[in-house]
Order: C-alpha cells, then structure tokens, then sequence
C-alpha cells in the first residue's frame, strides 16, 4: 500500500512543477563541502573534486548523484526521486543550472540529467544561502557546464547496464567551440525479467532521456557568451489486475497509473570579467515544462508550463575592504491545464489517501499568468585580515499572491588562526509552492501564500595538517506558512457533504523546524588514497494547526554516516567503496481495518492507522565497492569500471505492503538486493 499511496499522493496534489520548471582539465577543480562551492584553482582540503566524485561505488559515473554522500542529505522515495536536505522536503529546494532554472535536475532513478563529461562544477547550499538564490526554503543545488575545449575534438561513448550515452565535442577556431550530448536510460528493456508480481502489469516501461548542448564564443580572455541547449524526459505507466491488492484496497485505482513528465530550456549567457576582480553574469532564458499524468478510470491531467526569465548578478570591488554584490531576477510564467479530478486533496500529511474517498468532482481548465521580481544585494565586507562579514538583503514581489518580502542575510567568517575558523549565517526565505494546483481556483485555494523559512547555521573547522581537514556545523531553521490538505471527512463529522467540500482544499496552517549537527573530514590524495566521512544527527518536526497534530516529519532521520574511500593500487587500477548507514524511515503503520459499509464497492475496508509516523523502520545500511581498470592507446583511452552495490547483502526494509482487502497481511518491501553492475567509457 505504500507504493500506492506515493501514486496516489503524485496525481492527488496535481503533481509538482519546480520552480523554474572525461574532462582530465577536470582533475583540479573541486566542490567545498560545507557549501560544496567550486576552486578554480588547486584542491584544498576541505574540498571534494569533480574527478572524485565520478568513482563514488554505486554513482555510476555521475557526480550529482554522489550528492547522497554528502552531509545531511537523503533522497526522497516515490516518482520523482530528489534530495531532502537538512529537514526540509524535496520540494523545498531550487535547482539551477549554468544560471537557470531547470524543470528538474534528478531523473526517477535519482540519477542526474547531466552529462559527466559536461559538468565543471556544482554546490549545495544547504542551508542560510546568499540572496542571489531564491524560491528556496530547503537548499539550492546549482551546476555548471565546462566551456567547450578550442583546441581539441572528441567522441565519449559511454556505456553501461543502466544507460548508454554519447558526447561529442568539436572546435570550430580559437575563439568557438561546442558539444552536444544524449543519453538514455536502458533499464526498460529488461526490467520486467525482474518482476514476479502478477498483480500487475507496465503499460509504459519507465524510461528516461536527456540531452545537452552548448555553443560558446569567446570575445577576450575576459568575456564570453554562451547559447545553452538542455532537456530531459521521464515516463512510465502501470495497471493493476482487477482482483489485485490495490484495486481492491481502492478501487479508485482502477485503470492504473501513467505519467510522463518532460521539460526544456534555451539560455543565452553573458559573462564578462574585469581587472578589478569585477564580474558580471546575464542571460536570458526560456524553460517550457509538460506534465501528463493519468489515475484510476477517469482521472487526467495536462499541464504545460512555460517560463521566460531574465537574470543578472554584478560584482563589484568597491575598495580593498568592500566587495558590492548585486543582482535581480525577473521571470513571467504561464501555466496551462485542464483536467478532471475526482479525489480528495493530499499532501505529505496525510497518510490516508484514497482516490475512493472523494467527496467530490472537479473538472476545470485554465491560464495563469504570474510576474515575479527579485532583487538582492550585498555588501563583501573585510572587517580586518580575519574577518569576512557579509550582510545583504533580498526583495521580492509577485503578481499573483501580491506579497512582498524583505529579507535580511547575514554570512560570517572568522580566522581564528591559520589552521581554524569559525563561519556562522543567517537568513530569512520564502518559496510558491511547486504544487500549483494547491493556488489554483477549483483545484485548490487562490488564496494561498508563499511558505517562509528562516535558517541559522555556526561551524566551526580546522585544517588539521597537508592532508586532513575537519569540520562541524550545526544548523536551526523554523518553517512556517507551510500548506496542508483539507483534513478528512472524519475531522468534521458534524459538517454535511456539501458544506465540507466548501472548505478551503489547501491552506497555510502548518509550521514546523529542524535542527541538527554535521560532522565532516577530508583526507586529500596522498599515500596513494583519499576519502571522507560525514555524521550527521537531526530532528525535524511539523504541526498541522488545523488538527493539533504535532509530529516528526517523513524526511526525519536522526542519524546519517557515510564513509568514502578509494585507492590507488597502481598507474591503471584503483579501487574504492562507500558505506552508508542511515535511521529507518518513519512511516504510520495500520493496525486494524474495518467494513466500510460502502454499496457502491461491497467488500471495500477502512484501513485504521496508528499516529501519524509513529513507527521506524529498522535502519538501513548498505556496502558498495568499484573498481577501475584504465587503458591508454595512441589515439584514444578507455575506462573500463565495476561495480558491486550492496556488496554484503542487507535487506533493508524501506516499508510495507498490505495483503488483501482487509490489510489482514504485512510484507516488507527491501530496497536494492546485490547487484553487479559493468560501464565502460571510451575517449576518441
């Protein structure tokens, strides 16, 4: 039932729109942990370098996957697998690549959209981010693409039991160059042979694509502009057998489930350098989203999204003390839909979620047209040789919820000494909901306002020696405004049907916090053998204020340590593993069920839950290992990988699944068993 219910809660919320809708060059730059920000210049010690990321065991060669690494951060479960950082929900973060807004980042295998031979960088600001990142109260996870090589060709073919892809790169002269990438994801055409369930059978099999590309001409050693290409495709489909669990535990899920979610975005960028230590970024962008998805008999909805944006940030030395950071983002979006609905509204609160539970049917179609405005700044202020503060503040305004925001950031850090310092940040945040359909007029609440957050976090970190850096923050932020679901019929017992569904489906009545304390060490290259360590401890909680339910959120999981390691056995071989061990996930157990009395479906039950994530599942911990064997020839190299993911076989159970109309039987439902995995990657 499990599974069903992350259906369920998928088309019941009407789906969620993000808020936008082998480079050996590679070797030296680096992601700093704490923000895991780029270093164009030699890896320092508290940083985590591209080329490193890409041999994380269980990543398979794609670096933003390797974000699970990092601490603090579990990926959510359900259609669209995304990262839940710190205590906040998936949909809480913002996704930025080369400067835009993207649709989104992580395919449903929670692998990333990105090329590996395309990316130079990437940072997670977890949390307390500068103003330049807004529509974030979680974290703001930003890439950046490599500029295309003016001095060489290539052709990557890389190849593996998940995905296949292809990068081709070419200079035209010195001054331009490009690349053009695709991949597809190959797991749709064997994954069946892994199904013995015969409850139910995939209409679509899941499957993704994407593709990237990137056209650069180089005015001056200083200034450039770039037409960037990106878009991704995700789809699947499923329908359960008449006589199945599912349908008869709801028969509203009758005629399964199909979703097709798809994106793409056109971007020119500006980048201009001065002597000074000056910058400015500028582009403008268009980001079209469109989402399909189908549940039960006659429930559909078509939603197309289309942004278009333009965005600058300047930076500006002001003198030898004050760097002036500033910058604005305007963005009009119009978004499409039509559908009919017939169940009722749910969200990450509600764990009862039947689509044979409506009470009501809405059928609507229409436009909405949103202009939105932010404007930051900041001033970079070097108070004296050890101490960096930088304070600035965040404007905002949309046309839609007409609220205004002012916001204050506050960024500081400290040198103690040459070898300890003592950083510390503080801001105020706000975010539309993904979920446009919980502001919409039928499907939702116009009346519904922006969720705000504010974060605090203080570090402190010392660089322990050449090749050993440490650090420990810790971190608090309050969430307020956060929406919530009309409560169930149960709630209002005295209300008839008609005036119950009167009620607002969505409103701002919940709040909620998160706090914890991370642990991180580095060990750079050196001995022939380099890793890093992560512990991290939180609690996370939220407070319907409708029902007085306070509660532990989904995402609470107090104890998360991952351990990184790889070795260098010779100039063509080396070999690494990634442990990770993490708190059991909370979920609300049934405990009974009891007859509906419903005559439209006889035989149907009310499942009786006990309180709402009152129960944890046994805690999860798995082994991966990699090997890599190189080859280098005349005129091409090959990397030639294996991998082995849960390596000692845990069975980790993630929840369970209910037998029979009457939930009378439990099964575990694990995650992954052992499985080996083989890649290559040529380079011609």
């Amino acid at each position: 039932m499990v599974g069903i219910k992350n259906l369920s809660l998928l088309a019941l919320s009407l789906i969620s729109f993000n808020s936008a809708a082998n480079d050996s060059k590679a070797v030296d730059e680096a992601l700093e942990l704490d923000i895991i920000q780029v270093e164009s210049k030699e890896e320092s010690q508290s940083a985590i370098g591209v080329d490193k990321l890409l041999k994380v065991p269980g990543a398979g060669n794609d670096p933003l996957q390797a974000i699970a690494s990092l601490p603090g951060v579990t990926f959510g479960t359900g259609p669209r697998a995304a990262p839940a950082v710190r205590g906040s929900s998936p949909a809480d973060n913002r996704y930025i690549i080369d400067f835009i807004p993207v649709g989104y980042i992580f395919h449903s295998d929670s692998s990333s959209i990105l090329n590996d031979n395309s990316i130079k960088d990437f940072s997670l600001d977890a949390a307390a981010f500068p103003g330049q990142y807004h529509d974030a109260t979680g974290a703001v996870i930003s890439a950046n693409s490599r500029d295309p090589y003016l001095d060489q060709g290539q052709t990557i073919v890389d190849l593996s039991v998940l995905k296949a892809s292809l990068f081709i790169e070419r200079n035209i002269d010195e001054k331009q160059g490009f690349y053009l990438s695709a991949r597809q994801s190959l797991f749709q055409y064997y994954i069946e042979n892994f199904l013995d369930d015969e409850d139910f059978e995939l209409t679509t099999l899941p499957e993704y694509y994407d593709y990237q590309g990137k056209y650069q001409y180089k005015v001056s050693e200083q200034e450039k502009v770039s037409i960037n290409l990106l878009g991704a495709r995700d789809k699947a489909g499923i329908l359960f057998d008449e006589d199945s669990d599912q349908v008869q535990q709801d028969p509203g899920l009758s005629g399964g489930a199909e979703f097709s979610d798809y994106f793409d975005s056109q971007s020119i960028l500006w980048e201009k350098y001065n002597d000074e230590g000056g910058s400015q970024v500028s582009s403008i962008s268009r980001l079209s989203r469109e989402l399909d998805f189908e549940i039960g008999a006659a429930n559909k909805l078509d939603i197309n999204s289309t942004d278009y944006s333009i965005r600058s940030q300047w930076s500006s030395i002001l003198n030898f003390q004050h760097e002036l950071l500033w910058g604005f983002d305007y963005t009009l979006r119009d978004i499409d839909f039509n559908g009919r609905f017939d169940g009722p509204p749910c969200d990450e609160f509600r764990v009862d979620c039947r689509l044979v539970d409506s009470t009501e049917t809405i059928t609507s179609g229409d436009t909405i047209n949103i202009s939105s405005i932010d404007i930051n700044i900041a001033d970079s202020w070097a108070v004296n040789n050890f101490w960096t503060l930088t304070p600035g503040i965040s404007l905002a305004y949309d046309d839609y919820t007409e609220q205004q925001f002012f916001e204050p950031k506050l960024q500081s850090r400290l040198l103690l000494s040459d070898d300890w310092a003592l950083t510390a940040a503080y801001g105020d945040y706000h975010k539309l909901p993904d979920n446009f359909g919980s502001y919409t007029k039928d499907f939702g609440n116009p009346d519904l306002k922006q969720t705000e957050a504010t974060h605090y976090e203080i570090g402190i970190e010392h660089q322990f020696n050449e090749s050993w850096f440490w650090k420990v923050e810790g971190y608090y932020k309050d969430l307020s405004n956060l929406v919530i679901s009309r409560a169930s019929t149960d709630f209002y017992p005295g209300l008839s049907t008609e005036d119950y569904n009167a009620l607002p489906r969505y409103t701002n009545d919940a709040d909620g916090e998160a706090w914890g304390f991370e642990f991180f060490t580095n060990k750079t290259l050196s001995d022939d053998w380099y890793g890093w360590l992560s512990i991290a401890y939180s609690e996370t909680k939220r407070k319907n204020l409708i029902t007085g339910e306070s509660f532990k959120y989904d995402y609470d999981q107090p104890w998360i340590v991952n351990l990184v390691s790889n070795y260098q056995l010779n100039q063509d071989w080396q070999i690494g593993l990634k442990w990770r061990y993490q708190s059991g996930q909370l979920i609300t157990p049934i405990i009974g069920a009891e007859d509906a009395n419903d005559t439209d479906n006889p035989g149907l039950f009310n499942p009786i839950y006990a309180d709402l994530n009152s129960k944890r599942l046994p805690d999860y911990h798995r082994l991966d290992v990699r090997a890599d064997r190189s080859f280098k020839y005349d005129n091409w190299q090959m990397d030639l990988y294996f991998e082995v993911l849960n390596l000692y076989g845990q069975e980790n159970v993630v929840g369970y699944d209910y037998k029979n109309a009457d939930y009378s039987e439990r099964e575990n439902q694990t995650d992954l068993p052992t499985i080996p995995a083989v890649g290559i990657k040529a380079i011609f």
